[in-house]
């Protein structure tokens, strides 16, 4: 790559993001340039959510370049206090990891995935080791091992035997994937900043100043005058989830996506050949029939974004389906569903409630079933180590006076309260029977 060096990308979130004329770097820049990574600033970062935030419209591409930015500054600060230094093959591993973990996103991830059963996971690891791809020949011309050696960041357990051969210590791949890690550092700070909200700020340079490692136990932990700092930090998650990721109203435009790719789905399964599926919506992009009709390989999966699904329902509008017809002008002229939260509402009310709110919908002559629907957004801020659990919790653990490492949770009240999980339940339907519901459905809850 020639010119002159350093290369910068200027960030509004972390100002400059510098690559100098080494090989790591200069594997990070071809990384950045191949289609698939490009590929990435044809996805959002947070899908909808400029529907209700008008400047949140950044993508998966710049939010991956801040994270493999704050995993540089994570693996600078570990290579200055470990007393052996650090491999220069392991920064490499882990910067790759950061940069591609969201690689393999599909268009409006997880209203897609839920009708599809994609899992970007699976697509990202596929991405990286498939030999047609150009990332894995970025590579591969790197090291022939790379690819395999990345995997271990994307295995949710992978075996010591595996993360020993790829020389990757646990905490390393905690840089990238943990409940204090480069991913979450990036998106609450970039997520607060786009929104125009203040929820997601928190002092990263006070908590990577003081972030120190445990090579017995394999773990980082925080030292004892960051406690402030890290409760700030678990609160700027919970603050987030709370007034931005579950939004009534981006949860109401993602219903109506996720009602119109099943009601699209749902016509697509009846149809006998590749023809009749494209006459469903017969302005939509070729690909998306495919694409919600049977599995599709790679190649064809890469070609999919955020312009897809938009060309898909402004198909959508010119179609004959009325269900299909109705919900993607709804989506592209912020015609959004309403919504009754029914959190702390006693089931047996809210069973009345729903079925007097299907027989208003159905006799306003809608298809009750695309018109009215259940949306449980949950989440637990800050989870503790459950040896039963499918992923098991990494925990953040702060250094103690005695010179020992707490868990965060016994050391602040503050956070204890954040480890219980929380469910918003909300039913969504059309705006225009909104003060019919008002007025004869909902008086028939009863709260707890």
């Amino acid at each position: 790559m020639s010119g002159s060096w350093p290369k910068i990308i200027r960030d509004p979130v972390h100002n400059i993001v510098p690559f100098e004329d080494n090989k790591c770097d200069r594997l990070l820049l071809h990384l950045i340039n191949t289609k698939e990574f490009q590929r990435l600033r044809r996805i959002k970062q947070l899908g909808l959510s400029q529907l209700v935030f008008p400047g949140a419209d950044h993508s998966r591409f710049v939010h991956s370049i801040g994270v493999m930015h704050v995993a540089r500054r994570f693996f600078e600060r570990v290579a200055r206090i470990c007393s052996g230094g650090m491999d220069k093959d392991q920064k490499t591993v882990v910067l790759a990891a950061a940069l591609l973990h969201d690689l393999g996103h599909g268009p409006f991830s997880h209203a897609f995935e839920k009708i599809t059963g994609e899992h970007h996971e699976k697509r990202t690891l596929e991405i990286i080791t498939d030999r047609s791809t150009e990332v894995n020949s970025a590579l591969r011309k790197y090291s022939k091992e790379l690819p395999e050696r990345l995997e271990v960041f994307f295995d949710e357990t992978p075996e010591e035997g595996r993360r020993n051969d790829a020389g990757i210590p646990a905490y390393l791949t905690q840089i990238v994937t943990s409940q204090f890690d480069a991913d979450r550092s990036d998106y609450l700070l970039r997520d607060s900043y786009a929104t125009g909200t203040d929820y997601g700020r928190f002092d990263l340079d006070w908590l990577i100043q003081h972030l120190n490692v445990d090579g017995d136990k394999g773990r980082f932990y925080l030292g004892s005058k960051s406690l402030f700092a890290a409760e700030a930090y678990v609160f700027a998650r919970y603050h987030m989830y709370r007034t931005v990721y579950f939004h009534k109203t981006t949860r109401a435009a993602e219903v109506m996506l996720r009602l119109l790719l099943r009601r699209y789905k749902k016509l697509l399964d009846v149809c006998e050949d590749d023809e009749q599926r494209q006459l469903v919506v017969p302005e939509a992009p070729s690909i998306s029939a495919r694409a919600f009709s049977a599995p599709i390989g790679l190649t064809e999966y890469l070609s999919l974004d955020d312009h897809t699904l938009t060309e898909l329902t402004k198909g959508c509008t010119k179609c004959d389906d009325k269900v299909l017809r109705e919900l993607a002008e709804g989506l592209l002229y912020r015609r959004l569903f309403k919504a009754t939260d029914v959190t702390g509402i006693l089931a047996p009310s809210v069973v009345d409630y729903c079925e007097k709110a299907k027989q208003i919908i159905a006799n306003a002559g809608y298809d009750v079933e695309f018109a009215f629907e259940n949306d449980a957004p949950s989440d637990t801020a800050y989870k503790l180590y459950d040896p039963d659990a499918e992923n098991k919790a990494t925990q953040i653990f702060i250094e103690s006076p005695s010179g020992g490492q707490v868990e965060l949770s016994q050391c602040s009240d503050a956070v204890k309260q954040l480890t219980k999980k929380y469910t918003l339940v909300r039913y969504y339907y059309p705006a225009d029977v909104r003060i019919q519901i008002r007025e004869k459905a909902e008086p028939l809850l009863v709260k707890e």
